[in-house]
This record gives C-alpha cells, structure tokens and sequence, in this order.
C-alpha cells in the first residue's frame, strides 16, 4: 500500500473531498543547487489534488488523513498508461515500414496513429468492468501532535 497525507476540504453526501499536494521527489541531496532538475522543481509550485473518497468514518474538515492506494492498481495503471500507446507505436511503425514498405513520413505518420490508437484502447480498457483498478482508500485519521513542555 502506497500512502499519503491528505486534508479534509468538504463533507458531501457520497463521502469527503480530499485535497493533498504533489511534491517533486527532487531537491532532496545535496546536489539540488547544481542540478537543473532541482532548480525546475524549486521554480514550479507543488500542485494540489481533490477527489472524492467514500467513508464511514466521522471526519471533520480540516482533519488530516492517511490515504492509500494499493501498489497493484498503481503497476496496472502505468502498463496501462505508458507500455500500452508505446507498443502501439512500435508496432504501427514497424508494421508500416517492413510489411507496407512506407517511406519515412508514412511510418512517422503510422507511429503517431499507433500510439493515438494505443492511448484510446488504454482509456477504453480503464473505464472497462475487468480492468478493477483500485482508488484511493482513507486508512485513518492521522494522530494529531502535541508538544510538552
């Protein structure tokens, strides 16, 4: 399970909205000062995301929560995403080249028709009843800390 930290923004009917921010994994070693990559993800702001999650639980707004989302649903939507327009591509182009014998413009045209065509089947397979990915899941109120003196 792959877990975050998330604020309750609303209560509605179907559950509670929750907002919680990216972050860039970048900008953490010693190196972010001279590394471009770093210096990119100090310049972008972080960006927030709402969704709705369904819950029993009585929360409150304002209230942060542990989410998670299992790692099997996160592995199936990266094939899903990423493996599946590019094997598109590769094969549009391929088939385009070797069996149809097409010049450069046509197997380029043929390989960004393959990976269009890949990213249609990819959100047809999602929105699909078999594909079972998983959403997000509240795990639990975070604890709330306070310091003794």
């Amino acid at each position: 399970m792959i877990e975050e930290v998330a604020t309750v923004v609303q209560l509605v009917p179907e559950g509670v909205v929750l907002e919680c921010f990216s972050r860039s994994a970048c900008g953490q070693c010693r190196q972010s000062q001279h590394c471009g990559t770093g210096l990119v993800a100090k310049a972008l702001p972080g960006r927030s995301h709402q969704f709705v999650v369904a819950t029993p639980l009585p929360l409150r707004v304002g209230e942060q929560v542990r989410i998670g989302i299992p790692e099997q649903s996160l592995i199936k939507s990266a094939v899903l995403i990423y493996l599946l327009p590019l094997l598109c591509v590769l094969l549009a182009s391929l088939l385009a080249s070797l069996l149809f014998k097409l010049g450069d413009g046509g197997t380029i045209a043929s390989a960004i028709a393959g990976g269009w065509l890949g990213f249609l089947l990819a959100s047809r397979l999602a929105r699909g009843p078999g594909f079972g990915l998983a959403g997000p899941v509240i795990l639990g109120p975070l604890i709330p800390i306070s310091n003794i003196d």
